[in-house]
């Protein structure tokens, strides 16, 4: 017999934990004349998360100094030198190689296509090596209007797809809203969760 667990999120409450919170953390740390020769250090980070240990934040910061964003001082406490300040953080892998991310391309396909259906979103975002599949594009374009994003200008129906835009009010930025595991949309430019606020965790 399957337990349904409700997750209840508060919508106004920030988001502050995640990869793109960090770096804002560490860009807002290194802000202003002079820096980027100040260095930065793991409890100055971890005052501005939320249930994030020390661990994780080692670990994320192994992955920017293995991209060449950052450096590790010798000594104690821990302490880096943040060695380049890009506005979004690219998409990385655990060893620091630079990947493209499908959630960025279909984003950027979006807010660039007047209106779309989800076989359009999948064609126009894919590129040579990193190909979006149709049933990616048709549950990111799906989530997103369910969370209020787009716009239905013509209903799907029998062999017919939907076709959707982007309301102006939701275009809130260049980082893509991530869809998180409990299949809430995240939006980095917000800080906030948007849309649906209520995720269903099924244990057996």
């Amino acid at each position: 017999m399957s337990i349904i667990l409700a997750l209840k999120v508060d919508k106004k409450t920030p988001i502050r934990r995640g990869s793109t919170y960090v770096w804002s953390v560490i860009r807002d740390l290194t802000a202003g004349p002079g820096g980027l020769d100040r260095p930065v250090a793991l409890a100055e980070i971890l005052a501005r998360l939320a249930d994030t240990d020390h661990r994780t934040v080692r670990g994320f910061m192994r992955t920017l100094a293995a991209a060449g964003l950052v450096e590790a001082l010798p000594g104690s406490p821990a302490r880096w030198r943040v060695l380049k300040r890009p506005t979004q953080l690219p998409s990385l892998t655990r060893d620091g190689q630079r990947v493209a991310s499908k959630s960025q391309q279909m984003w950027n396909t979006i807010r660039a296509l007047p209106t779309f259906t989800a076989a359009e979103v999948a064609i126009a975002a894919s590129i040579e090596d990193s190909i979006v599949q149709l049933n990616t594009a048709k549950t990111y374009v799906s989530l997103l209007s369910a969370a209020g994003y787009l716009k239905i200008d013509r209903a799907g129906g029998p062999g017919r797809p939907a076709v959707y835009r982007l309301k102006p009010s939701m275009n809130t930025g260049p980082l893509p809203p991530k869809i998180l595991r409990t299949k809430l949309v995240y939006d980095p430019n917000r800080n906030e969760i948007v849309g649906p606020a209520e995720a269903e965790e099924v244990s057996c």
